[in-house]
Parts: structure tokens; sequence; C-alpha cells
């Protein structure tokens, strides 16, 4: 036996150490979400950074005396010209996300990038065309389409027996950039994922900053309740969602804890629960347990930020994969968000 964990341990760890990507990639912007999340999963993954991009000299010194396989620099022109580069990461200010997911695409180049790639329905039209002009992608940084929860939603729903919905989404107060397509995109992006085409029944905001959005949204046959707001506490952020569907209901915790409450059901028309000493059985189906420090319940793998990064370096090597965030999947989501601007 013990010859056995020893050779399962080896196996595990030359697979941890051993890279499989070949190609040459670059990476656009050394911001805190760069250098405390995505940089941190490149590293992991092994793969080979050529190029990161700054918008300054200055910073381009500082990087580059901790470096010594990287090239630092501010030239974006010479890594689009390069024809080493596979893919390029791009994870700067909003607002310059359009312009530089349209100049990768139309050199040839695959593209990831932060959420929003865009700040509009027109331009998110615009980008998807270049992309259908080229045979190049872009995978869209909606980590959430990627979380452990996430999936298996996407695998145990069967639309047809959601009843209705319920999702809370409350975070402090968010004064340096833009609420909705900063932090907002995240449930609304969700719930067009999960449950497809919608129609606004209802909208509602306080009279408090217009910072808090509460929602009624019609999905075919599933009616959503919405409530959106930066009017709460960093410290204690809440994001809860609670799908109720004909067997049972599920609650999912900040992409942390998910379970599963089984319904009596009827016989006869009368609530089995009225009848029978009905106990519910309550499920875990995923709880990201941080007692142990394994890679599992890491949170960088449990919120999803992982399983993007390494999706869009398997679609960049030819590896079997899918692209969960690709442009004209986020139609959805940027005509919802523009509704809400357009009330807000």
């Amino acid at each position: 036996m013990d010859n056995i964990i020893e050779y399962l341990r080896k196996i595990r760890k030359q697979a941890q150490i051993k890279s499989k990507y070949r190609a040459k990639y670059a990476f656009v912007g050394v911001g805190n979400h760069s250098i405390n999340n995505l940089y941190p999963i490149i590293d992991y993954l092994h793969i080979p950074l050529k190029y990161i991009l700054t918008k300054t000299p200055e910073t381009a010194k500082i990087i580059n005396k901790n470096n010594c396989f990287i090239e630092v620099t501010t030239n974006f022109e010479k890594v689009l010209n390069d024809s080493e580069i596979k893919g390029i990461f791009i994870s700067a200010s909003p607002k310059s996300h359009y312009e530089l997911v349209k100049k990768t695409l139309q050199n040839n180049k695959n593209v990831y990038v932060e959420k929003p790639p865009c700040l509009s329905i027109l331009e998110l039209l615009d980008l998807i065309e270049t992309e259908n002009k080229t045979n190049n992608f872009c995978v869209v940084g909606l980590q959430k389409r990627y979380s452990e929860c996430t999936k298996i939603l996407s695998r145990k729903l069967k639309l047809p027996n959601v009843i209705s919905y319920n999702y809370r989404f409350l975070v402090g107060d968010y004064p340096e950039g833009d609420n909705i397509f900063d932090l907002f995109i995240h449930p609304l992006d969700l719930v067009c994922y999960l449950f497809g085409n919608y129609k606004i029944i209802s909208m509602a905001k306080t009279n408090f900053n217009n910072d808090s959005v509460f929602l009624q949204i019609r999905h075919n046959n599933i009616i959503g309740n919405i409530e959106l707001s930066t009017q709460y506490s960093w410290k204690t952020p809440l994001e809860h969602l609670i799908i109720n569907t004909n067997s049972g209901i599920y609650e999912m915790q900040n992409h942390q804890i998910l379970t599963y409450e089984n319904k009596p059901g009827t016989l006869f028309s009368i609530p089995k629960d009225k009848i029978i000493n009905f106990v519910p059985e309550r499920k875990i189906l995923f709880n990201g347990n941080t007692f142990l420090p394994i890679f599992a319940t890491n949170q960088i793998v449990s919120q999803g930020y992982f399983s993007e990064i390494q999706t869009f370096a398997d679609l960049c090597e030819g590896n079997k994969t899918v692209n969960k965030s690709n442009l004209s999947s986020l139609k959805n989501t940027f005509n919802l968000i523009s509704e809400i601007k357009n009330y807000v």
C-alpha cells in the first residue's frame, strides 16, 4: 500500500510541475487583480509568457529588475507583430479593453480579456463581427461561469422544472468605478448564462445614489427576483442565490457553498408533509472548505479564475475544451445591462 501511495504522489507531482503549453504568450496589465489572481495561475500552469506590457516606462523598469526571462515593454505593436505570440491576456482599464481586443483580433492573435470586454452592446457586436472575420477567438473573464458551483448547477438544472429564483448581490460602497460593469455584471451574466433569454417585468432603484437596483425578470416560464446593491459592507459581502424547482431547492452562497434540499411533493393534490412526517434531506453539492489548503478548495479555483485561464491556454494550444464565455454568448448580458443603465 505504501508503494501505491508513493507512486500516485509521484504521478501527481510530475503532472503539476510538467508544462503542457508550448506557445508563447503576452500579458497586458499589472493591476491588483492581475498580480493577485491571474499571474499566479499563469505561473502555476507554466504558461510561457514572453512579454508583459505596461502603460509607463517607470513600471517597466521596476518589473524588469525582478524578471530575467520575460521582456517588459510599453510597445504593443511589437507584441502584435511577433509571430511567436499565440495568445494575449488583457487585464487593463475597462475603458481600453474594446480597442485592445479589437486590435489583437485584427492582428491574428487569440485574446483573453478581463470583464468587461467593452462598454456597450454596439461595441460588443463590433467585436463579434471582428472575431468572425478571423480564425481567432476571445475568452472573456467572467469567472462565475467557470466556478465550481456554476458547473454543478449547469449539470443539475433542468430548465423546464425551474419555477423561480431569488438572487441577492450585496457589497460595500464603490466610488472608484462603474458598479454595473465592474460588479453587477457578474450576477446579471450568471442569470443569463443559467436561465437564457429574459424579459424585464419590473425595475426599481433606491433614491440613495442609485446604488441599489431591484429587478423582476422572466426567462420563459421562470421568474427571477434580483437585488443588486453597493449599500452594504465589503467586510461581509453576500452573493446568495436560491433556485426553486419542482423537485427541490438549490441554495448557493458566495460560490463557496452549494446545497440541495428535496421537497415533499403531493399525493392526490394533497401536500405529503401534511399527511406524513416528512423530513427534508439536505445534500451538500459543493463546500469550499478552507480547513485543508488543497487545490480544489482554493478560492482561485472555486471562484472560477483558474478554469477560465486554463480554458484560454488549452484553446490556444488546440486542446479539447469549451469556451463558456465567448463574445457571442454575452449578448443577453449586455442587453440587460443596457436596459438597467438606461433606467438608472
